[in-house]
Protein backbone atom coordinates (compact mmCIF):
# COMPACT_ATOMS: atom_id res chain seq x y z
CA UNK A 1 0.00 0.00 0.00
CA UNK A 2 2.82 2.38 0.91
CA UNK A 3 4.56 1.70 -2.39
CA UNK A 4 1.35 2.27 -4.35
CA UNK A 5 0.63 5.63 -2.70
CA UNK A 6 4.19 6.79 -3.26
CA UNK A 7 3.81 6.25 -7.01
CA UNK A 8 0.47 8.04 -7.52
CA UNK A 9 1.03 11.50 -8.98
CA UNK A 10 -1.31 14.46 -9.31
CA UNK A 11 -1.90 13.42 -12.91
CA UNK A 12 -2.87 9.88 -11.82
CA UNK A 13 -5.34 11.22 -9.24
CA UNK A 14 -6.82 13.49 -11.90
CA UNK A 15 -7.27 10.70 -14.45
CA UNK A 16 -8.99 8.65 -11.75
CA UNK A 17 -11.22 11.65 -11.07
CA UNK A 18 -12.20 11.85 -14.75
CA UNK A 19 -13.00 8.14 -14.66
CA UNK A 20 -15.29 8.83 -11.69
CA UNK A 21 -16.97 11.55 -13.74
CA UNK A 22 -17.59 8.94 -16.44
CA UNK A 23 -19.30 6.77 -13.80
CA UNK A 24 -21.45 9.74 -12.78
CA UNK A 25 -22.48 10.09 -16.44
CA UNK A 26 -23.27 6.36 -16.63
CA UNK A 27 -25.67 6.65 -13.71
CA UNK A 28 -27.23 9.76 -15.24
CA UNK A 29 -27.75 7.92 -18.52
CA UNK A 30 -29.23 4.97 -16.63
CA UNK A 31 -31.85 7.22 -15.03
CA UNK A 32 -32.74 8.92 -18.31
CA UNK A 33 -33.03 5.62 -20.21
CA UNK A 34 -35.27 4.13 -17.50
CA UNK A 35 -37.92 6.75 -18.34
CA UNK A 36 -38.17 5.38 -21.88
CA UNK A 37 -37.23 1.76 -21.27
CA UNK A 38 -38.57 0.84 -17.81
CA UNK A 39 -36.19 -1.36 -15.84
CA UNK A 40 -36.98 -3.71 -12.97
CA UNK A 41 -33.44 -4.65 -11.96
CA UNK A 42 -32.66 -1.38 -10.20
CA UNK A 43 -34.41 1.16 -8.01
CA UNK A 44 -34.57 4.58 -9.71
CA UNK A 45 -34.48 6.47 -6.41
CA UNK A 46 -31.46 4.49 -5.19
CA UNK A 47 -29.59 5.19 -8.42
CA UNK A 48 -30.39 8.90 -8.11
CA UNK A 49 -28.92 9.02 -4.58
CA UNK A 50 -25.82 7.12 -5.72
CA UNK A 51 -25.44 9.46 -8.71
CA UNK A 52 -25.61 12.66 -6.67
CA UNK A 53 -23.51 11.54 -3.69
CA UNK A 54 -20.75 10.13 -5.87
CA UNK A 55 -20.73 13.24 -8.08
CA UNK A 56 -20.12 15.39 -5.02
CA UNK A 57 -17.53 13.22 -3.28
CA UNK A 58 -15.95 11.00 -5.94
CA UNK A 59 -15.68 13.66 -8.63
CA UNK A 60 -15.86 17.29 -7.47
CA UNK A 61 -14.58 17.10 -3.88
CA UNK A 62 -11.91 14.61 -4.93
CA UNK A 63 -10.62 16.89 -7.68
CA UNK A 64 -10.79 20.05 -5.59
CA UNK A 65 -8.80 18.34 -2.84
CA UNK A 66 -6.14 17.18 -5.30
CA UNK A 67 -5.84 20.53 -7.10
CA UNK A 68 -5.89 22.66 -3.97
CA UNK A 69 -3.17 20.55 -2.37
CA UNK A 70 -1.15 20.71 -5.60
CA UNK A 71 -1.38 24.51 -5.60
CA UNK A 72 -0.77 25.00 -1.87
CA UNK A 73 2.23 22.64 -1.79
CA UNK A 74 3.50 24.01 -5.13
CA UNK A 75 3.58 20.58 -6.78
CA UNK A 76 3.79 19.71 -10.47
CA UNK A 77 1.43 17.32 -12.30
CA UNK A 78 4.13 14.64 -12.28
CA UNK A 79 4.80 15.03 -8.54
CA UNK A 80 3.34 12.94 -5.75
CA UNK A 81 1.62 14.67 -2.88
CA UNK A 82 2.95 14.24 0.64
CA UNK A 83 2.07 10.97 2.35
CA UNK A 84 -0.65 12.31 4.66
CA UNK A 85 -2.54 13.84 1.72
CA UNK A 86 -2.14 10.69 -0.33
CA UNK A 87 -3.67 8.68 2.51
CA UNK A 88 -6.51 11.14 2.97
CA UNK A 89 -7.38 11.35 -0.72
CA UNK A 90 -7.16 7.57 -1.02
CA UNK A 91 -9.48 7.12 1.98
CA UNK A 92 -11.97 9.59 0.51
CA UNK A 93 -11.88 7.69 -2.76
CA UNK A 94 -12.62 4.36 -1.06
CA UNK A 95 -15.45 5.91 0.95
CA UNK A 96 -16.88 7.42 -2.26
CA UNK A 97 -16.92 4.05 -3.99
CA UNK A 98 -18.54 2.62 -0.87
CA UNK A 99 -21.30 5.22 -1.18
CA UNK A 100 -21.72 4.52 -4.89
CA UNK A 101 -22.26 0.81 -4.27
CA UNK A 102 -24.32 1.05 -1.08
CA UNK A 103 -26.68 3.78 -2.26
CA UNK A 104 -27.26 1.79 -5.46
CA UNK A 105 -27.98 -1.31 -3.39
CA UNK A 106 -30.01 -0.04 -0.44
CA UNK A 107 -30.64 3.69 -0.83
CA UNK A 108 -30.46 5.46 2.52
CA UNK A 109 -29.47 2.46 4.63
CA UNK A 110 -27.02 1.61 7.37
CA UNK A 111 -23.96 1.09 5.18
CA UNK A 112 -24.57 4.00 2.82
CA UNK A 113 -24.96 6.33 5.80
CA UNK A 114 -21.73 4.97 7.31
CA UNK A 115 -19.77 5.71 4.13
CA UNK A 116 -21.46 9.09 3.75
CA UNK A 117 -20.56 10.01 7.32
CA UNK A 118 -17.00 8.85 6.70
CA UNK A 119 -16.61 11.25 3.77
CA UNK A 120 -17.78 14.10 6.01
CA UNK A 121 -15.32 13.18 8.76
CA UNK A 122 -12.52 12.94 6.20
CA UNK A 123 -13.44 16.40 4.95
CA UNK A 124 -12.94 17.70 8.50
CA UNK A 125 -9.46 16.22 8.53
CA UNK A 126 -8.76 17.77 5.14
CA UNK A 127 -9.86 21.20 6.36
CA UNK A 128 -7.54 21.01 9.36
CA UNK A 129 -4.57 19.84 7.32
CA UNK A 130 -4.92 22.31 4.48
CA UNK A 131 -5.72 25.27 6.74
CA UNK A 132 -2.28 25.01 8.35
CA UNK A 133 -0.60 24.36 4.99
CA UNK A 134 -2.17 27.53 3.55
CA UNK A 135 -0.60 29.55 6.39
CA UNK A 136 2.85 28.31 5.39
CA UNK A 137 2.33 28.66 1.64
CA UNK A 138 3.58 31.38 -0.70
CA UNK A 139 0.11 31.97 -2.15
CA UNK A 140 -1.19 35.50 -2.60
CA UNK A 141 -3.40 36.90 0.14
CA UNK A 142 -6.48 36.86 -2.09
CA UNK A 143 -6.02 33.20 -3.06
CA UNK A 144 -5.59 32.24 0.58
CA UNK A 145 -8.83 34.04 1.42
CA UNK A 146 -10.78 32.21 -1.29
CA UNK A 147 -9.36 28.85 -0.16
CA UNK A 148 -10.03 29.42 3.53
CA UNK A 149 -13.58 30.56 2.89
CA UNK A 150 -14.11 27.42 0.78
CA UNK A 151 -12.91 25.25 3.67
CA UNK A 152 -15.21 27.01 6.14
CA UNK A 153 -18.20 26.56 3.85
CA UNK A 154 -17.30 22.88 3.47
CA UNK A 155 -17.58 22.52 7.24
CA UNK A 156 -20.78 24.54 7.34
CA UNK A 157 -22.49 22.43 4.66
CA UNK A 158 -22.26 19.31 6.82
CA UNK A 159 -24.68 20.87 9.34
CA UNK A 160 -27.47 20.27 6.83
CA UNK A 161 -26.56 16.59 6.57
CA UNK A 162 -26.43 16.03 10.31
CA UNK A 163 -29.65 17.97 10.89
CA UNK A 164 -31.39 15.82 8.29
CA UNK A 165 -30.07 12.69 10.02
CA UNK A 166 -31.38 14.06 13.33
CA UNK A 167 -34.84 14.62 11.85
CA UNK A 168 -34.91 11.09 10.50
CA UNK A 169 -33.60 9.56 13.74
CA UNK A 170 -36.32 11.35 15.74
CA UNK A 171 -38.96 10.39 13.15
CA UNK A 172 -39.72 14.03 12.41
CA UNK A 173 -41.77 14.02 9.22
CA UNK A 174 -41.89 17.79 8.79
CA UNK A 175 -41.31 18.12 5.04
CA UNK A 176 -40.29 21.77 5.25
CA UNK A 177 -37.54 21.05 7.77
CA UNK A 178 -36.23 18.08 5.81
CA UNK A 179 -36.19 19.99 2.54
CA UNK A 180 -34.54 22.99 4.20
CA UNK A 181 -31.78 20.72 5.55
CA UNK A 182 -31.15 19.22 2.10
CA UNK A 183 -31.01 22.66 0.47
CA UNK A 184 -28.71 23.91 3.24
CA UNK A 185 -26.21 21.20 2.35
CA UNK A 186 -26.57 21.78 -1.38
CA UNK A 187 -26.25 25.55 -1.13
CA UNK A 188 -23.05 25.60 0.90
CA UNK A 189 -21.57 22.87 -1.27
CA UNK A 190 -22.43 24.47 -4.63
CA UNK A 191 -22.14 28.15 -3.75
CA UNK A 192 -19.59 27.77 -0.96
CA UNK A 193 -17.13 24.88 -1.07
CA UNK A 194 -17.25 24.31 -4.84
CA UNK A 195 -17.43 27.90 -6.07
CA UNK A 196 -14.92 29.42 -3.64
CA UNK A 197 -12.40 26.64 -4.30
CA UNK A 198 -12.68 27.21 -8.05
CA UNK A 199 -12.30 30.97 -7.61
CA UNK A 200 -9.19 30.41 -5.49
CA UNK A 201 -7.70 28.14 -8.16
CA UNK A 202 -8.59 30.64 -10.88
CA UNK A 203 -7.05 33.59 -9.03
CA UNK A 204 -3.93 31.51 -8.44
CA UNK A 205 -3.64 30.90 -12.18
CA UNK A 206 -4.14 34.61 -12.85
CA UNK A 207 -1.47 35.49 -10.25
CA UNK A 208 0.95 33.03 -11.89
CA UNK A 209 0.53 35.06 -15.11
CA UNK A 210 0.94 38.39 -13.24
CA UNK A 211 -2.69 39.30 -13.98
CA UNK A 212 -4.42 41.36 -11.30
CA UNK A 213 -8.07 41.98 -12.08
CA UNK A 214 -9.71 45.17 -10.89
CA UNK A 215 -12.35 44.45 -8.27
CA UNK A 216 -10.91 41.10 -7.16
CA UNK A 217 -10.84 41.88 -3.41
CA UNK A 218 -14.30 43.49 -3.60
CA UNK A 219 -15.67 40.42 -5.40
CA UNK A 220 -14.37 38.19 -2.62
CA UNK A 221 -15.75 40.38 0.16
CA UNK A 222 -19.22 40.59 -1.39
CA UNK A 223 -19.48 36.88 -2.15
CA UNK A 224 -18.21 35.73 1.22
CA UNK A 225 -20.69 37.91 3.10
CA UNK A 226 -23.54 37.20 0.70
CA UNK A 227 -23.16 33.42 0.67
CA UNK A 228 -25.16 32.79 3.86
CA UNK A 229 -28.06 35.19 3.07
CA UNK A 230 -28.36 33.80 -0.47
CA UNK A 231 -29.29 30.44 1.10
CA UNK A 232 -32.71 32.02 1.62
CA UNK A 233 -33.25 31.67 -2.14
CA UNK A 234 -33.52 27.93 -1.53
CA UNK A 235 -36.38 28.35 0.94
CA UNK A 236 -38.40 31.10 -0.71
CA UNK A 237 -41.36 28.71 -0.77
CA UNK A 238 -41.53 29.40 2.96
CA UNK A 239 -43.00 32.82 3.66
CA UNK A 240 -40.00 34.93 4.73
CA UNK A 241 -40.30 38.00 6.96
CA UNK A 242 -39.90 41.21 5.00
CA UNK A 243 -36.60 41.96 6.77
CA UNK A 244 -35.01 38.70 5.62
CA UNK A 245 -36.37 39.25 2.11
CA UNK A 246 -34.70 42.65 1.93
CA UNK A 247 -31.38 41.18 3.14
CA UNK A 248 -31.65 38.47 0.49
CA UNK A 249 -32.39 40.99 -2.25
CA UNK A 250 -29.40 43.12 -1.26
CA UNK A 251 -27.13 40.04 -1.21
CA UNK A 252 -28.25 38.93 -4.69
CA UNK A 253 -27.90 42.47 -6.04
CA UNK A 254 -24.42 42.80 -4.49
CA UNK A 255 -23.29 39.54 -6.08
CA UNK A 256 -24.50 40.62 -9.52
CA UNK A 257 -22.92 44.07 -9.36
CA UNK A 258 -19.57 42.87 -8.03
CA UNK A 259 -19.45 39.97 -10.49
CA UNK A 260 -20.12 41.99 -13.62
CA UNK A 261 -17.71 44.73 -12.49
CA UNK A 262 -15.00 42.10 -11.95
CA UNK A 263 -15.87 40.34 -15.21
CA UNK A 264 -15.50 43.58 -17.15
CA UNK A 265 -11.99 44.03 -15.73
CA UNK A 266 -11.09 40.40 -16.44
CA UNK A 267 -12.12 40.54 -20.09
CA UNK A 268 -10.08 43.70 -20.55
CA UNK A 269 -6.88 42.36 -19.00
CA UNK A 270 -6.67 38.71 -19.92
CA UNK A 271 -4.96 37.73 -23.17
CA UNK A 272 -4.96 34.23 -24.59
CA UNK A 273 -2.25 34.77 -27.16
CA UNK A 274 -2.36 33.82 -30.79
CA UNK A 275 -1.86 30.06 -30.61
CA UNK A 276 -4.89 27.87 -31.25
CA UNK A 277 -4.58 26.01 -27.97
CA UNK A 278 -4.89 29.15 -25.88
CA UNK A 279 -7.76 30.46 -27.99
CA UNK A 280 -9.56 27.13 -27.66
CA UNK A 281 -9.26 27.11 -23.88
CA UNK A 282 -10.30 30.75 -23.85
CA UNK A 283 -13.50 29.79 -25.63
CA UNK A 284 -14.31 27.17 -22.99
CA UNK A 285 -13.53 29.68 -20.26
CA UNK A 286 -15.96 32.15 -21.82
CA UNK A 287 -18.64 29.45 -21.67
CA UNK A 288 -17.99 29.10 -17.93
CA UNK A 289 -18.11 32.85 -17.35
CA UNK A 290 -21.37 33.00 -19.32
CA UNK A 291 -22.83 30.17 -17.20
CA UNK A 292 -21.91 31.97 -13.96
CA UNK A 293 -23.44 35.20 -15.26
CA UNK A 294 -26.62 33.35 -16.22
CA UNK A 295 -26.78 31.71 -12.79
CA UNK A 296 -26.52 35.05 -11.00
CA UNK A 297 -29.18 36.62 -13.24
CA UNK A 298 -31.51 33.66 -12.61
CA UNK A 299 -31.07 34.18 -8.88
CA UNK A 300 -32.21 37.78 -9.32
CA UNK A 301 -35.21 36.66 -11.41
CA UNK A 302 -36.18 34.17 -8.68
CA UNK A 303 -36.78 37.10 -6.33
CA UNK A 304 -39.81 38.13 -8.40
CA UNK A 305 -42.86 36.46 -6.75
CA UNK A 306 -44.47 35.41 -10.05
CA UNK A 307 -41.33 33.64 -11.26
CA UNK A 308 -40.45 32.34 -7.78
CA UNK A 309 -43.58 30.22 -7.44
CA UNK A 310 -43.16 28.71 -10.91
CA UNK A 311 -39.46 28.03 -10.38
CA UNK A 312 -39.92 25.94 -7.27
CA UNK A 313 -42.99 24.09 -8.53
CA UNK A 314 -41.46 22.32 -11.52
CA UNK A 315 -38.72 19.75 -11.07
CA UNK A 316 -37.12 20.17 -14.56
CA UNK A 317 -36.37 23.82 -13.73
CA UNK A 318 -34.72 22.90 -10.43
CA UNK A 319 -32.74 20.06 -12.03
CA UNK A 320 -31.70 22.33 -14.88
CA UNK A 321 -30.41 24.97 -12.45
CA UNK A 322 -28.45 22.40 -10.43
CA UNK A 323 -26.92 20.93 -13.58
CA UNK A 324 -26.07 24.41 -14.84
CA UNK A 325 -23.94 24.90 -11.74
CA UNK A 326 -22.57 21.37 -11.45
CA UNK A 327 -21.76 20.78 -15.13
CA UNK A 328 -21.65 24.17 -16.82
CA UNK A 329 -19.62 25.89 -14.11
CA UNK A 330 -17.85 23.59 -11.63
CA UNK A 331 -17.10 20.56 -13.81
CA UNK A 332 -16.11 22.63 -16.84
CA UNK A 333 -13.81 24.78 -14.73
CA UNK A 334 -12.07 21.78 -13.17
CA UNK A 335 -11.45 20.32 -16.63
CA UNK A 336 -10.16 23.65 -17.98
CA UNK A 337 -7.87 24.05 -14.98
CA UNK A 338 -6.43 20.59 -15.67
CA UNK A 339 -5.59 21.67 -19.22
CA UNK A 340 -4.24 25.07 -18.20
CA UNK A 341 -1.79 23.46 -15.77
CA UNK A 342 -0.82 20.59 -18.08
CA UNK A 343 -2.26 18.03 -15.68
CA UNK A 344 -4.19 16.65 -18.65
CA UNK A 345 -2.46 16.83 -22.03
CA UNK A 346 -4.18 18.57 -24.92
CA UNK A 347 -4.68 16.42 -27.99
CA UNK A 348 -7.07 16.57 -30.90
CA UNK A 349 -9.21 13.91 -29.21
CA UNK A 350 -9.41 15.72 -25.88
CA UNK A 351 -10.43 18.91 -27.67
CA UNK A 352 -13.22 17.10 -29.50
CA UNK A 353 -14.28 15.49 -26.23
CA UNK A 354 -14.58 18.89 -24.57
CA UNK A 355 -16.55 20.34 -27.49
CA UNK A 356 -18.99 17.42 -27.43
CA UNK A 357 -19.28 17.71 -23.65
CA UNK A 358 -20.28 21.39 -23.94
CA UNK A 359 -22.80 20.53 -26.67
CA UNK A 360 -24.25 17.87 -24.34
CA UNK A 361 -24.53 20.37 -21.48
CA UNK A 362 -26.26 22.98 -23.65
CA UNK A 363 -28.62 20.37 -25.10
CA UNK A 364 -29.49 19.04 -21.66
CA UNK A 365 -30.16 22.56 -20.31
CA UNK A 366 -32.35 23.58 -23.26
CA UNK A 367 -34.42 20.40 -23.11
CA UNK A 368 -34.95 20.76 -19.35
CA UNK A 369 -35.99 24.38 -19.91
CA UNK A 370 -38.49 23.38 -22.58
CA UNK A 371 -39.80 20.58 -20.37
CA UNK A 372 -40.24 22.97 -17.45
CA UNK A 373 -41.89 25.74 -19.47
CA UNK A 374 -44.24 23.34 -21.26
CA UNK A 375 -45.16 21.82 -17.90
CA UNK A 376 -46.04 25.27 -16.58
CA UNK A 377 -48.42 25.76 -19.52
CA UNK A 378 -49.85 22.27 -19.23
CA UNK A 379 -48.58 21.38 -22.68
CA UNK A 380 -47.21 17.91 -23.42
CA UNK A 381 -44.34 17.78 -25.90
CA UNK A 382 -43.59 14.26 -27.14
CA UNK A 383 -40.08 12.83 -27.38
CA UNK A 384 -38.59 15.17 -24.74
CA UNK A 385 -37.56 12.17 -22.58
CA UNK A 386 -35.84 10.69 -25.63
CA UNK A 387 -34.02 13.98 -26.23
CA UNK A 388 -32.85 14.09 -22.61
CA UNK A 389 -31.62 10.51 -22.90
CA UNK A 390 -29.66 11.37 -26.04
CA UNK A 391 -28.14 14.39 -24.29
CA UNK A 392 -27.12 12.12 -21.40
CA UNK A 393 -25.66 9.66 -23.91
CA UNK A 394 -23.62 12.45 -25.52
CA UNK A 395 -22.32 13.54 -22.10
CA UNK A 396 -21.27 9.97 -21.35
CA UNK A 397 -19.59 9.40 -24.74
CA UNK A 398 -17.70 12.72 -24.59
CA UNK A 399 -16.40 12.01 -21.08
CA UNK A 400 -15.47 8.44 -22.00
CA UNK A 401 -13.52 9.83 -24.96
CA UNK A 402 -11.81 12.38 -22.71
CA UNK A 403 -10.81 9.72 -20.18
CA UNK A 404 -9.59 7.27 -22.83
CA UNK A 405 -7.53 10.02 -24.49
CA UNK A 406 -5.89 11.04 -21.22
CA UNK A 407 -5.01 7.42 -20.42
CA UNK A 408 -3.56 6.97 -23.90
CA UNK A 409 -1.42 10.11 -23.63
CA UNK A 410 -0.19 8.96 -20.20
CA UNK A 411 0.97 5.63 -21.61
CA UNK A 412 3.02 7.42 -24.27
CA UNK A 413 5.12 9.24 -21.63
Amino acid sequence: MKGLLSSITVRHWSILGIFNLVLVAVFGLLMRSAVIFPQTWFNQKYIMHAHSHFAFSGWISHMLMVLMVMVVLNKKPTDCLSKKYQLLIGANMLASYGMLFCFSWQGYGRYSIIFSTLTILLSYVFVGMLWHAISRSMLSLLVRKWFRAALLFLLLSSIGTFYLAYLQATHNVDGNKQLSAVYFFLHFQYNGWFFFSCMGLWHHWLASRQIEVTGGPVLYQVFVWACAPVYLLSVLWMELPIGLYVILALAVLGQNLSWFYWLKGLLRQISWGKDKTSLWLGGVLLCILLAISLKLLLQAVALVPAFRDLTYSFRPIVVGYLHLVLLGIITLFILVFLFLNDVVRETQWTKWAMVLFIVGIVGNELLLLVQGLSGMQGIYIPHLPMGLMLAALLLFLSLALLWASTVRSLRKE
